[in-house]
């Protein structure tokens, strides 16, 4: 039978070694560390790491199959990974990055490792609703009025207050964190 572009030459390319490697494999999404054979398509078709130097997806993965945990999970760059599966579509293997830094991210959260401006933005939307309230203009209030709509965007004050009470049984504290 012969292979097609879709279909990954290795099902299975080894096992991985490290004991941080082998958590990650056996996470639902993260078998696909057991497939990277370190060619780094992945990186050349990253657009995040076509805009910063220090994002690699190949390092990342080189880092978790030699056992590196508290560098990967202590590092924001797992999260900086935007889930655009470019990676994926071009790798030849079938890698899934994507599913690899969710279960890195994960693991992280789990172990309190999120980066700060995760947590602020978070935390700024859990305050009234808005990530960006700030950045509307009068122009906006005047074209919700001229659309029959309520100018006024504070009532999404009262929407995240219910949120909060369904959703997490009471409004969470500084930081993010539930006390």
């Amino acid at each position: 039978m012969s292979e097609t572009a879709h279909e990954p030459r290795n099902k299975i390319a080894h096992e991985p070694k490290s004991t941080f490697s082998q958590e990650i494999a056996a996470q639902p999404g993260g078998e696909y560390i057991r497939k990277c054979i370190q060619c780094g398509l992945c990186t050349a078709s990253c657009m995040v790491a076509n805009y910063t130097d220090k994002y690699r997806p190949r390092k990342m993965v080189q880092k978790i199959l030699i056992g590196e945990r508290e560098e990967v999970l202590s590092s924001e760059l797992p999260w900086l990974c935007m889930t655009c599966r470019l990676c994926e579509e071009r790798c030849q293997e079938g890698v899934s990055l994507a599913e690899i830094f969710h279960v890195v991210r994960d693991i992280a959260a789990r172990e309190g490792h999120i980066p700060k401006v995760f947590k602020d933005t978070v935390n700024l939307v859990m305050k009234d609703g808005w990530l960006l309230k700030g950045s509307y203009t009068d122009f906006e209030q005047d074209d919700r009025t001229s659309l029959g709509l309520d100018p006024d965007l504070n009532w999404n004050e009262e929407f995240m207050k219910k949120v909060k009470a369904r959703y997490f049984g009471k409004e969470p504290v500084e930081g993010g964190e539930q006390e």
